[in-house]
């Protein structure tokens, strides 16, 4: 294996969270200018939710707890 190969693995595998939900953004921005919006505009925004929400992932070390700060359940 490339030593930039290892680095760039390495890198993927430190900002999963920011992978998936940029994967995620331009997967949906990707449908929506097949089927016609605001083409640009909405593709960057979805990439920048994306990126934030993963980005929220990766602080806080996994979904459940990003889910319990959206919703929080109230039993305490």
């Amino acid at each position: 294996m490339d030593e930039r190969l290892g680095v760039f693995v390495a890198w993927l595998l430190a900002n999963k969270g920011k992978v998936i939900g940029m994967g995620l953004g331009i997967l949906l921005g990707s449908l929506t200018i097949k089927y016609g919006l605001v083409k640009a505009i909405f593709v960057l925004l979805c990439l920048l939710i994306g990126y934030v929400v993963g980005a929220r992932l990766d602080e806080r070390g996994g979904a459940r707890d990003f889910l319990e700060d959206i919703f929080p359940s109230g039993r305490r």
